[in-house]
């Protein structure tokens, strides 16, 4: 207990340092890119319309469409924490948290652009075909080769830990009481879980994209269409939601010790960071996909990346406001986390409303455990040069067949520090790479401003 509660205090601290820290660098990368995540907007459908219906990608086993990219990228993004993590914020930090989310996924979709824009100028590709994609590539330039080593070991237990406590978190509902007779136990799913996924990974990028571009749209229409129905039956209450939402952020909030703090500290510190946790910009984590994409052009593919972030803070901000509207957050007699998300449904949807989140903590947690693991994947192909793949297949099977057998508390604390420290490091070569190169996107993407090295793609493996 005395161990747990130390990590977690040590969490605490380090976390709502990190997370200003990264908040001031995605101010500063927003205003050297002259807040492109508002400038681009419409070429960021454009872009995502092109490549959805225009058949023109080239058959390459090793690259995929650049909606597939983002697809893949949204699928680790979007997870349980997702439609969780705004309940806790709110639960721990009062409904002015849900300020937190917003700002996070505005400023840091300017961070998602920078790091998606330099992966594929960056990425190398192998005398085989095979890509070397992500924040090590560029890290080793920006910064050293040994900070791109770091982010890699970093990432690679990041993302390991982070398909655990997915894992653990779908096993708990495959067993939850509310399917009754067709409960799985922990071990079984563990179990078939972890074969699901290597089979996918075995597959490799092509079948991980196709994938991810069918349990994406699946997900969001099945979980933000039963969220708009809640929200349309209850609107003569937004209004209120919203004046309640700013004037938490402003004023007092008292703690769970009985302790009363300031809103906007409180709002910082759970909203921040959960909102960090949730979109994941300025860690590099979506960049690596991205990296894969069938494209030579850096700005289009970073300024579709946004999207992702986007869709993530916008996803959280709608349960936040779900939570709010149904009180489920007030009940003391709920769990903190996924049980007042099902109550909010729940009371709306009846029975069914516990399987719609069910089944959306599924498609969440599952695409989440396969972009994870793909993302460590990159990672240890950094390490290893390309090699022992099955040993990390053989990792991955047992991390995830652990995790749902185990309690991941601990697991949490662990993932927020070292989350911390691969954060303090990658925003610090963004930060560098926009102070070295303002405005370096232009007004309007059809300008020449901007000339990407497309020969950086064919670059030999250093």
């Amino acid at each position: 207990m005395l161990f747990n509660s130390t990590i977690q205090t040590i969490a605490d601290y380090v976390l709502f340092a990190v997370c200003l820290f990264i908040l001031s660098g995605s101010v500063f990368i927003s205003f050297r890119t002259r807040f492109v995540q508002l400038r681009c907007i419409p070429s960021l459908l454009k872009m995502l319309f092109d490549s959805i219906f225009k058949r023109n990608h080239d058959d390459c086993h090793h690259t995929i469409a650049p909606h597939k990219a983002l697809f893949t990228a949204m699928s680790t993004t979007v997870g349980i924490s997702t439609i969780v993590a705004p309940v806790i914020a709110i639960s721990l930090g009062g409904p002015g948290a849900l300020l937190g989310f917003l700002l996070t996924s505005f400023l840091g979709s300017a961070a998602t652009y920078t790091e998606v824009n330099l992966c594929i100028q960056y990425r190398k590709k192998l005398d085989n075909g095979v890509i070397m994609g992500g924040p090590m590539q560029y890290l080793n330039t920006l910064l050293s080769p040994s900070c791109a080593k770091w982010y890699a070991i970093g990432c690679f237990i990041l993302m390991a830990a982070w398909s655990s406590a997915q894992a653990n978190q779908l096993a708990a509902i495959l067993n939850s009481p509310l399917l009754e007779s067709y409960r799985l136990p922990t071990m079984v799913s563990g179990v078939l879980i972890a074969v699901l996924v290597i089979l996918t990974l075995i597959g490799g990028i092509k079948r991980i994209s196709e994938l991810s571009s069918k349990l994406v749209p699946l997900m969001f229409v099945l979980y933000l269409g039963a969220c708009f129905w809640i929200i349309a039956i209850n609107f003569d209450k937004l209004g209120s939601i919203f004046s309640t939402i700013f004037s938490s952020a402003f004023s007092p909030f008292a703690l769970t010790s009985g302790a009363l703090i300031g809103g906007v500290v409180s709002s910082l510190r759970w909203g921040i960071f959960k909102g960090i946790q949730t979109c994941e910009a300025g860690l590099g984590t979506q960049a690596i996909p991205h990296s894969m994409a069938q494209t030579e052009d850096p700005v289009s593919q970073g300024t579709l990346a946004m999207l992702s972030t986007y869709t993530a803070g916008f996803i959280a901000f709608l349960s936040g406001v779900v939570a709010l509207m149904t009180e489920t957050w007030l009940n003391p007699e709920l769990p903190l986390g996924i049980s007042m998300v099902a109550a909010s449904f729940n009371m709306y949807f009846s029975s069914f409303g516990v399987f719609i989140v069910i089944i959306s903590t599924f498609l969440f947690a599952f695409g989440t455990i396969i972009g994870n693991s793909y993302n460590g994947s990159q990672c240890f192909h950094y390490l290893t040069e390309h090699k022992k793949y099955g040993y990390y297949l053989a990792l991955t099977a047992i991390m995830i067949f652990l995790g749902a057998i185990s309690d991941v508390k601990t697991v949490w604390s662990v993932i927020d520090i070292i989350l911390a420290l691969i954060a303090i490091l990658h925003m610090t070569a963004l930060i560098i790479h926009a102070y070295k190169n303002p405005h370096s996107i232009p007004l309007d993407l059809n300008q020449e401003e901007v000339e990407p090295d497309t020969q950086l793609l064919n670059r030999p493996l250093a």
